[in-house]
């Protein structure tokens, strides 16, 4: 039998080796060892359970270091223990490759004579009661041992890479193959010699990189045979690539493609041409992303990112519409078990188990799994049990999903297998609890990119090759697709020099950085020497977004030319293509000449307006009316809004609603009994509280000494608006309370219903007012009370009285500054006054009056196909319009010239051009 052998001969490899299928085997590093342990009947083992030989070392490193507290590891394994047992348990695999026995006798170096003496104690099973699982090292030292008194079938051996080249460990086996049985010779598959001829562009490039010392640059031909593509971004290049060779039929070179990435790959099946059926590896799978979100599920308080994320992810456990809601939950209020969570999820199952209650019953017990488990506090440990109870779960489903969707979604299969692992690994721990940085380095541990075909492979597809040291022979074209750095070059050795030094004494040998780099040049330069007719390199600046660093034989290239620039086709001016063009037949770049949107016009019209008024406003969408009509219109009463993103609210917002949230709560005690002390624990205890179900994002690490000063500043805020409240002698009447009325209020064929919830409301005999809470912004409302623009509270002031007569007070809380800001002192004698002359029935008719005529003034407008664009642009044309129509703006509302600064609608009104 023959050998063909490779490094990376375990997937496909151009050229294909034409050899009868019988009596011939193509190996690479991992089938070599199943084979020859297939043929000496060695029952082999999986590779798939390193994850559980990592933590059976770490248990050895960790029982090793209680004996020797000082051993050189110790401080590594106090930092990361898996990351460290993971390094020691490679390198003991590596010596055990080279051949070294662990004999702890004689006088060792330091570290050596503790592997010898962990090696011992894994190897004394039934006196250390540990083992150590049989690892690749320890199935190939098998197979190393069978050697000796067992045959093996080959006859022949051919080698990819040169024998000094290869890693110690395949020498000694090759070597022995060719020393027992039939004494195979061992011989080079193809080793081509240093180029002699200088007639093209790539000859003269292969010669350069056999050369030795410094030569003198040569003159680029630009004869076609070495052309570099450049491109901005990768997918350019992805699409002109496609597009020559569908356009080129009989052009198939060997495509090189080290990152397994799809991107070509695509962009060749958009070309209509057969797919590669290429293996594409990524830890960034939404399913696989499950693996590191489910531990969320096991801490309080709960990470809100993290859950929303997990409800999130196209494929979870949860049914849907549930997930859904959740997501809408955790968007609003970051927490879980708020009133409105046990709403939603109430609503979902009441609706569900009258339409399909077995199926309910399932997603409920699904839902009680995940969010009513017990958590514990993340500053100290959790059961292992119930992190294995998650991950058994997560594998339970991910595996029935799977079968359920067929082959719809193989990162399922993926997720199941991966699950599995983690339950495994901890099962193996003797610990019995795990803190979170615990069970996350678990988790990372087993995470690995999954490898997953998209398309299969078809038929005529263009020959490729993943690595370059799969190229076995002579090519005719290769195109090198992203020619671009993806290794890391060797540098420090593993061993220090009195340890190599004992090693060799001892005839044992390991692998130099000097070496490593040795086969990693010449790998690199394999695709270089086998193209014989043409070399296309396609270098782009960034791939999905991040800069890419050209390859270092790139390096090489520009020192050998002198006019490199006359072998690069730049894409992006379309530079030097007729490189191509005298080859083949070369896609055509359009040029299209950028128009700019127009600029905002000032009023954008339209016929048949029909009906306009809608049956019931707010005060967000009147002040859009009055002030920014465009933005009412689009958005009330066409009901355009932007697509939902799910996403946590943002702190100052999150902040805003826990203020309210308290407030509402604490001004429904008797206030009037309180005292400061008082006041300060019922905040404490109900600030604590809400945080937990409604603003976790605060209790998480970093953010206590913004959560201590925002409950600091609501003890302060709280005790100083019930002191308002109690000076003037005002009893709290309502929090959030619902008013109604119509508007406006003369009006009967053009007025609408109009809602509003006023924060709170006061009274004192027959007198009322209103409290409007912000968290800050006292600057602004002082800004809108000195220019009559609280509309606001004006029409809540309205909805209050009901043409009574009468004008309720308004104020606003500031809850940043803990002060009541108002018009005069009339109602609050500790209130900030801004106009303290002023008479507020008074300012309160005269504003209603303005907002009246700017409602039919603008619903005029609507009716007669006319919406106004106001904006800095367009305000000049707009005022020189109402000029010349004689509008007395006096009258109305002043809208302001600058733009609105939340508008969603700034691209189609052409404020992006």
């Amino acid at each position: 039998m023959k050998l063909y052998f490779g490094l990376e001969f375990d997937e496909l490899i151009q050229p294909e080796i034409k050899a009868p299928a019988k009596g011939v085997v193509r190996c690479g590093r991992k089938t070599l060892l199943k084979t020859l342990e297939a043929h000496l009947g060695l029952a082999g083992s999986h590779d798939g359970y390193e994850y559980l030989r990592v933590e059976q070392y770490r248990q050895l490193l960790l029982q090793y270091q209680e004996l020797h507290p000082d051993v050189f590891f110790a401080k590594s394994l106090e930092a990361d223990q898996f990351a460290t047992a993971n390094e020691l348990l490679h390198r003991r695999d590596e010596l055990l490759m080279a051949g070294w026995d662990f004999n702890p006798s004689g006088h060792l170096p330091p570290r050596l004579q503790v592997f010898a003496e962990l090696e011992t104690m894994a190897r004394n099973a039934p006196l250390s009661g540990f083992t150590l699982s049989t690892g690749f090292a320890d199935r190939f030292a098998m197979v190393m041992e069978r050697l000796d008194d067992r045959i093996h079938p080959f006859r022949e051996i051919w080698l990819n890479e040169p024998y000094e080249l290869l890693p110690v460990h395949y020498q000694r086996l090759l070597k022995k193959l060719s020393q027992t049985c039939q004494r195979p010779p061992i011989g080079q598959l193809w080793n081509p010699g240093e180029e002699t001829s200088m007639e093209t562009d790539l000859q003269v490039f292969k010669s350069l990189l056999f050369a030795e010392g410094k030569q003198e640059k040569a003159e680029a031909r630009a004869d076609g045979s070495l052309v570099v593509i450049k491109s901005k971004r990768a997918t350019e290049a992805a699409t002109f690539v496609a597009r020559l060779l569908k356009m080129n039929p009989s052009f198939r070179p060997t495509l090189l493609i080290p990152e397994k990435n799809r991107l070509l790959e695509t962009a060749l099946v958009q070309e209509g041409l057969p797919s590669l059926g290429m293996l594409s590896k990524s830890l960034a799978r939404p399913t696989l992303q499950l693996l590191k979100l489910a531990t969320a599920f096991l801490w309080e308080p709960v990470d809100p990112f993290k859950m929303l994320e997990f409800v999130t992810m196209p494929l979870n456990p949860l049914h849907d519409q549930l997930a859904n809601a959740l997501a809408q939950e955790l968007s609003r209020k970051p927490g879980i078990n708020s009133e409105s969570w046990h709403r939603a999820v109430g609503q979902f199952f009441s609706a569900f188990e009258n339409e399909q209650p077995e199926m309910a019953k399932k997603a409920r017990s699904v839902y009680r799994f995940w969010f009513e488990r017990q958590r514990y506090d993340q500053s100290k440990m959790a059961p292992k049990d119930d992190a294995i109870e998650i991950y058994r779960e997560l594998h339970r489903w991910a595996l029935s999903a799977f079968e359920e969707e067929g082959d719809r979604y193989p990162t399922l299969q993926l997720l199941s297998h991966q699950s599995k692992r983690i339950v495994e690994l901890l099962e193996a721990l003797p610990e019995q609890w795990l803190t979170p940085l615990d069970l996350e380095r678990i988790v990372r541990t087993m995470s690995e990119p999954a490898p997953v075909m998209f398309l299969p492979r078809q038929a005529g597809h263009v020959p490729y090759v993943n690595h370059a040291g799969a190229i076995a022979g002579k090519l005719e074209n290769v195109l090198w697709w992203n020619f671009i750095e993806t290794e890391t070059p060797h540098f420090f050795s593993r061993w220090y020099t009195d340890e190599k030094q004992w090693l060799k004494t001892a005839g044992v040998v390991t692998d130099e950085p000097s070496k490593e780099n040795d086969l990693r040049l010449w790998q690199q330069m394999r695709p270089v020497i086998a193209a014989e007719k043409q070399l296309i390199l396609v270098i782009p600046e960034s791939i999905n977004g991040s800069e890419a660093q050209a390859h270092a034989l790139f390096a090489d290239l520009q020192a050998g030319f002198k006019n490199i620039g006359k072998l690069i086709v730049d894409l992006d001016n379309w530079k030097n293509v007729d490189l191509l063009s005298n080859s083949f037949s070369v896609p055509e770049k359009v040029a299209f000449d950028a128009e700019p949107l127009p600029p905002p016009r000032p009023f954008l019209r339209f016929a048949n307006a029909g009906d306009i008024l809608r049956e019931q406003e707010s005060f967000t969408s009147l002040e859009a009316l009055f002030y920014r009509p465009y933005i009412w219109f689009f958005r009330y009463k066409l009901g355009w809004r932007p697509s939902p993103i799910q996403s946590v609210i943002p702190e100052y917002t999150l902040k805003g609603n826990i203020a309210h949230r308290i407030f509402e709560r604490l001004l429904k005690e008797d206030i009037y009994r309180l005292t400061k002390a008082e006041t300060d624990q019922w905040v404490e205890e109900e600030y604590r509280r809400l945080l937990n179900r409604e603003g976790a994002t605060m209790l998480m690490y970093g953010k206590e000494p913004d959560r201590v000063a925002f409950g600091n500043q609501l003890k302060a805020a709280a005790w100083s608006l019930i002191n308002a409240i109690k000076a003037d002698g005002w009893k709290v009447l309502e929090t959030e309370m619902e008013l109604e009325g119509r508007f406006p209020p003369n009006e009967t064929e053009q007025a609408v219903a109009l809602r509003g919830i006023a924060d709170l409301v006061l009274e004192k005999a027959e007198e009322r007012a209103i409290v409007d809470i912000k968290l800050s912004g006292s600057g602004r409302r002082i800004e809108m009370l000195k220019n009559d623009d609280d509309l606001q509270l004006v029409l809540y002031a309205h909805l209050l009285s009901q043409n009574s007569g009468y004008w309720p007070q308004t104020a606003y809380f500031i809850v940043d500054k803990g002060q009541l800001i108002a018009r005069t002192k009339d109602a609050f004698g500790q209130a900030n006054a801004v106009k303290p002359d002023s008479e507020h029935a008074d300012t309160y008719q005269a504003i209603m009056e303005k907002m009246e005529k700017t409602w039919l003034w603008r619903l005029n407008q609507l009716r007669q196909g006319l919406i106004e664009i106001r904006c800095t642009d367009t305000a000049p044309l707009i005022e020189e319009h109402y000029s010349q129509e004689g509008v007395n703006m006096m009258e109305l509302l002043e809208p302001g010239d600058a733009d609105a600064k939340f508008d969603d609608y700034r691209a189609l009104i052409g404020l992006v051009r």
